[in-house]
């Protein structure tokens, strides 16, 4: 197979690109294709979840509205009277909640009864801020404040005011409010699955230092279940692990929903993802970015500030680390000789390694990964792969299990997953996952685009429109336009 020229069928792709750009996710095959390894290595039982999203923390959300609002000690609700506007009864118990949350909680009710638990019993919801004084007054008259601020939120701090928290206990009515829930089979089902249903245990065992309260195994909250999946996905057990803060926010580029690109003069552009699955205006943040063959847009020293690792046509791979208050680092060469020959793609490709390093293949097809071991020159390859000549690469953790997996797109358009494993190896049969790629300039990996903790893909068609196609456990799940008129643009993987 062999990469296209898109500027030999531009103007047909321009005719058909419209009738073709609503199918392009929908085809989701299990072919085994010839290009994958001819051995899949298994991973180990003890894999620890890889980070596909270069950076580990988002920023705080303080909108009391929010499903993803991050409410504790330290952050009250803002106004702190503030109530939903949405309760309704749940599950017929006398306890309101959340109409969105209510509604996943059945589903959460229904998993847990299927999988022979004993089913689950609804304790305490909603509670509003004259509610919440009350309890907590109720606490520190009989523990006092020093163990009440443990087990209990002040008003104005409470999950329970927002509307997206329940405490549950078993059918049988033994072990409410008691950490004993957290041994029963309905506990550990809860504990295991609540994500599926957009929920998590929100207080879990040993993270009082954290959370600020004791264990908690029957506290859910509703947090959405592209959030609730994202944490379990990337190993965070807190919301204030996940909501650490962007260390990068004084950096040049703050996000990984944002998008970065080059024009023809070489201007350096990012334009700031919306929130709301757009882009605003660009903000240049350098210049003379011109003899590029492609760039990437990583965390490649894993300092929480995003790098950018260049590709150039002199056949030099080099990365210019980004500085925490803005602007890049010069150029410090990673790779010499030869690059510009190479078909590559960024990212973590290993559990045992911290850091991304870069997948790739010469014209022999012979696809290598390159440890970036020490967070500056590459490492020794290691031969992963035969077959994969005239693909375009991408890293992405389809699957969603914490492994990063290779997106390889073929020159008649197919989109083909090949699964790792997540120990530099693949896992598996590869199998189609969309077809009608071929009108694809750029796939470019985005995180946050349409809401805290989602997953997607950003494509750059030959006309120069954007469309992003959002990433779920194994499928696609949203499909939107999100830009166009950037035919000039080089963007940035």
């Amino acid at each position: 197979m062999r990469v296209q020229n898109h500027q030999t069928f531009a103007g047909k792709a321009r005719r058909r690109l419209a009738a073709c750009a609503a199918f392009l996710a929908v085809v989701v095959g299990g072919g085994v294709v010839s290009a994958a390894p001819a051995v899949a290595l298994t991973a180990p039982a003890t894999a620890v979840p890889a980070t596909a999203n270069p950076l580990p923390s988002a920023d705080p959300i303080g909108n009391p509205a929010s499903f993803s609002v991050l409410v504790n000690k330290s952050r009250p609700l803002n106004p702190a009277s503030y109530a939903p506007n949405d309760l309704i009864n749940a599950r017929g118990s006398g306890q309101y909640m959340r109409a969105e949350a209510a509604a996943w909680l059945n589903g959460l009710f229904q998993g847990a009864a299927d999988a022979g638990t004993g089913g689950l019993s609804i304790v305490s919801g909603y509670r509003s801020y004259e509610q919440q004084q009350q309890v907590y007054s109720y606490y520190v008259s009989i523990y006092g404040q020093a163990y009440a601020d443990t087990i209990s939120a002040r008003p104005g701090y409470s999950e329970h005011q927002t509307g997206l928290a329940m405490d549950i206990g078993n059918a049988a009515g033994n072990c409410g409010l008691s950490t004993c829930f957290g041994d029963t089979a309905a506990g550990q089902w809860v504990a295991a699955n609540a994500h599926k249903y957009g929920f998590i245990v929100r207080y879990p065992n040993g993270y009082t230092a954290t959370t600020g309260y004791s264990y908690e195994p029957w506290h859910l909250r509703y947090v959405g279940v592209d959030l609730a999946t994202d944490m379990n996905r990337r190993g965070f057990a807190t919301l204030e692990q996940y909501f650490a803060g962007n260390t990068a926010a004084a950096a040049s580029i703050k996000s990984g929903a944002d998008l970065v690109a080059a024009d023809a003069s070489g201007r350096l552009l990012r334009y700031p993802a919306t929130a709301v699955g757009g882009y605003a205006n660009a903000v240049q943040i350098g210049s003379g970015w011109t003899g590029l063959k492609q760039a990437f847009v990583v965390d490649w020293d894993i300092d929480g500030v995003y790098d950018i690792l260049a590709q150039w046509n002199n056949g030099v791979l080099g990365v210019y680390r980004g500085l925490p208050g803005g602007g890049f680092a010069g150029q410090v060469v990673v790779g010499n000789g030869g690059w510009d020959r190479m078909t590559i793609t960024v990212g973590k490709w290993t559990h045992a390694d911290g850091r991304p390093g870069v997948v790739g293949y010469f014209p022999d097809g012979v696809l290598r990964y390159y440890p970036n071991t020490f967070g500056g020159a590459l490492s020794a390859p290691q031969f992963i792969g035969t077959g994969w000549n005239g693909m375009e690469l991408t890293i992405a953790d389809w699957e969603g299990d914490g492994a990063n997996d290779i997106l390889a797109r073929t020159a008649t358009g197919s989109l083909i997953n090949y699964r790792g494993d997540g120990w530099a190896g693949f896992y598996g049969p590869a199998t189609t996952v969309g077809t009608g790629w071929q009108y694809m300039r750029v796939l470019v990996p985005s995180f946050g685009l349409t809401g805290a903790g989602t997953r997607g893909i950003t494509a750059q068609t030959v006309d120069g429109n954007l469309y992003n196609y959002g990433l779920g456990r194994g499928q696609w799940t949203t499909y939107s336009q999100v830009g166009y008129g950037w035919n000039s643009l080089s963007l940035f993987r």
